[in-house]
């Protein structure tokens, strides 16, 4: 009888014994398939790689990420362009006290560089200090050029470094107005070179200069407002935009070349120049 009790107590204990291990085997399997994922900025034990992640973070929390365009990707952000702009830029016509001769007639390069320079320097222009700052410019040219010739834009922005001491002054490509109205949109001077002729201007001495420069200091519509030293009457006058736009043209000779040209030939010559602006910033 005794011996059919131990019995009975030894098959007892083994059922106990298997239910642990089958409550044990559960338990172990619950907690491995419910056991939070490793975030990717977690290391592993070693502490030398990160361990991976098994689902990606975008969305997570339901967040709508904004769209971003092509040219976002491209980092090419639209710039807003102003309805209207107008700069307020200092006058001079390139003869001051309307002496004429062979120094003024040739002298709208220098003029829309003094325009330029006052303005940048927020200084007032009287006709003394125009006519004052004119011959000395000339004088520069002759003692350091050699002479005084058409310049084109490369020669302008030189002169502009060398006398002025500007160094926010570049030059760049035109291919159409609203390269010229960007500009001015970000509070820049524009100076443009131009076959004079194609201008039309009703102020300038018939049939106008062959070259001629000018500045451009706002827009309006379809309208640019310039500051033009050809004529007294040039302050805040304005061009339409696709005569602006077709006179643009840089002088494509060397400037010791200019005396070998009659002014015909050089209103021919100069269509062969480049569309090309030169921008200056305060």
């Amino acid at each position: 009888m005794i011996r059919d009790l131990r019995l009975k107590r030894k098959k007892v204990l083994q059922k106990i014994i298997i239910g642990f291990v089958v409550l044990a085997t559960v338990f172990v399997f619950d907690f491995w398939i419910f056991m939070p994922k490793t975030s990717s900025n977690v290391l592993s034990e070693e502490g030398l790689e990160p361990v991976p992640r098994t689902e990606p973070l975008v969305n997570e929390f339901n967040v709508i990420e904004p769209e971003i365009t092509k040219e976002e990707q491209a980092g090419e952000i639209k710039e807003e362009i102003k309805e209207e702009v107008d700069l307020e830029v200092p006058f001079t016509v390139q003869a001051p006290f309307a002496v004429w001769d062979d120094l003024h007639n040739e002298a709208c390069e220098e003029a829309t560089l003094i325009m330029a320079e006052y303005w940048r320097s927020n200084r007032l222009l009287t006709l003394e200090q125009a006519e004052k700052e004119i011959q000395s410019l000339v004088k520069w040219q002759i003692e350091n050029w050699g002479g005084h010739y058409d310049l084109n834009i490369k020669r302008v922005k030189e002169l502009a470094q060398e006398y002025f001491k500007m160094d926010k002054i570049y030059f760049t490509q035109v291919e159409e107005t609203n390269d010229v109205r960007k500009e001015l949109n970000k509070g820049s001077l524009v100076i443009l070179p131009t076959a004079g002729r194609l201008l039309k201007n009703p102020y300038y001495k018939t049939p106008g200069p062959a070259y001629h420069m000018l500045v451009v200091k706002g827009y309006k519509d379809d309208e640019f407002i310039t500051n033009d030293p050809g004529t007294k009457k040039g302050k805040d006058f304005i061009y339409k935009e696709d005569i602006l736009l077709n006179a643009i043209h840089d002088w494509p000779l060397e400037s010791e070349k200019n005396c070998e040209l009659d002014k015909d030939q050089k209103a021919q010559e100069v269509l062969k120049g480049d569309k090309i602006m030169l921008v200056v910033e305060k």
